[in-house]
């Protein structure tokens, strides 16, 4: 039975999760259409703002370790404080300077501060909400099956305030763009700092897991998690081959989604004849198209085990038809329609993606796993637009890369599908038992789940339930979950609808994002996680 005050505990930490996770979508996603205009409207040539949101990928990748380590000695509450606050200042860097060096560096420091905050927020609501009795030695049936439950709740509730942050979000910047493109940034810098003050009123309760003391230093602790990531990458690289391939195929599915989410909204900005609104549309029609398609896909997978791969395989498949005629078609509102069915084929692969994954690591090595994979994808997934910007003569331009995209969707969809088989997990992958430190303590619960069902349609920020991740995105990253000049335009994000997309905004605090920290990052919850979006709908 739950004390009256429990109860009333558990009340004020959902509706402080629920507010500040639905205004972190909201401000990451306010510059999903205009992050990448912008970018060009200060003078960047195609290469740079491929070069600019493959450092988005990079940075997001190489520092999720070291702000990882920083979060366990800070503590979640001031991890998430700092997050908002670098994203704060990172976003609206852009707005107050014209500088194209000003600009890149804010969208660099916007996609730092989303590793802040990777399954922080998550974490702590899940502590909070769980009844004080589960810690304890008796725990009941019927106390496990009410945490349950408020869980289910907590999480659902949580994808409601993320969907309702990201069709605000991606609506209200876009109708700020056509008055100036450099309006969002300034209304994302503010719902940052809001959101910052916001954790640090709203995030508090019972006393969480013991963390080191200050004495136990940070280079030692950095030192640590960096050689259990490498004895990770050893332990994989001479393990599992199939899980390898699952990991190459994956970086090789971001890169080729990652193509076409840098350049959407310069090709239907002229498309439309400058209408930004019909841009914000289709980036939430997109999203939101996902979430019923995403519960027909699990429930057909929970009828059927070789539903995953036919699921994949379909999606891939089409996708890879709808982006080929996207970039032929003439007709401006086919061409739109086609886009927005190769953004949500994606979207449709990756919860079966991430599950198989899953699957073929050991849990008590996954997260150090995971933590590899994801950082290869940032680093391939970065060079590969590097190439990609050296290659694309002007950001409009669609007649070879995305036909070239759309084949590498297919083929490596196809791969993926191959792979991704239900049966028979592979042997255990990754380190000793230690773990790497993370911010998404219990959170993490959402990148250890294996199945189908891991990964809904939330974004991947915590991706895990999106995403994420992620998705995360989102669970997940917001990620996987994207979203534009901030932290959420081309990150991996999360299998959920907000991490389809590369932005310029870097990885949100559960995802990544776009022309920031959004912009295109990973999110911390593995290759899922991403970032919500840069500028990709």
């Amino acid at each position: 039975m739950i004390s009256r005050s429990s109860q009333d505990h558990v009340r004020r930490v959902r509706r402080g999760y629920l507010l500040v996770s639905g205004l972190d979508y909201f401000a990451d996603m306010l510059l999903t259409v205009t992050s990448v205009l912008l970018l060009q409207s200060l003078g960047m040539g195609s290469g740079a703002v491929f070069a600019l949101i493959a450092a988005v990928w990079i940075v997001e990748g190489v520092s999720e370790i070291p702000t990882g380590v920083l979060a366990d000695l800070l503590g979640r509450r001031v991890s998430v404080a700092i997050s908002f606050v670098l994203r704060a200042v990172g976003y609206s860097a852009l707005f107050f300077s014209g500088s194209v060096y000003v600009a890149a560096a804010g969208v660099l420091l916007a996609a730092l501060g989303g590793t802040f905050a990777s399954g922080a927020l998550e974490a702590w609501a899940v502590d909070e909400t769980r009844p004080e009795t589960e810690t304890g030695a008796g725990v009941g049936a019927g106390a496990g099956a009410e945490g349950a439950r408020g869980l289910d709740r907590l999480f659902a509730q949580g994808k409601i305030a993320e969907n309702a942050g990201l069709v605000l979000g991606t609506l209200t910047g876009a109708a700020l763009g056509t008055l100036d493109l450099a309006l969002p940034q300034i209304v994302a810098g503010v719902s940052c700092a809001l959101a910052a003050v916001l954790s640090l009123r709203l995030m508090t309760g019972r006393p969480g897991p013991e963390r080191p003391g200050p004495r136990d230093g940070f280079a030692p602790r950095l030192r640590e998690s960096f050689g259990e990531v490498m004895t990770g990458t050893r332990l994989t690289l001479r393990g599992d081959k199939v899980l390898i391939a699952l990991i190459v195929a994956t970086a090789l599915l971001w890169l080729f989604r990652g193509i076409p989410g840098v350049q959407w909204t310069v090709v239907y900005e002229g498309l439309v004849g400058g209408d930004l609104l019909v841009l914000g549309a289709m980036r939430s029609v997109g999203s939101l198209l996902e979430i019923p398609l995403l519960g027909w896909t699990m429930s057909l997978q929970r009828r059927r085990a070789a539903a995953r791969r036919s699921v994949i395989v379909t999606a891939s498949t089409v996708g890879a038809f709808a982006l080929v005629c996207a970039a032929t078609v003439r007709e401006p509102a086919v061409s739109i329609v086609c886009y927005v069915c190769f953004s949500t084929a994606f979207g449709l692969c990756m919860p079966g993606v991430r599950a198989a994954m899953n699957e073929r690591i050991d849990s008590g090595h996954r997260a150090t796993v995971l933590s590899v994979a994801s950082l290869f994808n940032s680093l391939f997934t970065g060079g590969g637009l590097i190439l990609t910007g050296l290659a694309v003569g002007e950001l409009g331009s669609t007649a070879v890369a995305w036909p070239l995209a759309a084949a590498g969707f297919g083929v490596a969809g196809l791969w993926v599908g191959s792979l991704a088989v239900r049966e028979g997990a592979g042997p255990a992958a990754g380190p000793p038992r230690s773990p790497t430190p993370t911010k998404a303590g219990p959170a993490a619960v959402g990148v250890t789940a294996a199945g189908p069902a891991t990964a809904g349609p939330a974004t991947a920020g915590p991706t895990a339930a999106g995403s994420p991740p992620a998705g995360s995105t989102a669970a997940g990253s917001k990620a996987a979950g994207s979203t534009a000049v901030g932290s959420g335009t081309v990150g991996p994000a999360t299998a959920g609808p907000t991490t389809t997309e590369p932005t310029t905004a870097g990885s949100t605090t559960t995802g990544s994002r776009a022309a920031g920290p959004g912009t295109a990052g990973p999110s911390t919850a593995g290759p899922t996680t991403g970032s919500q979006e840069v500028s990709a709908p």
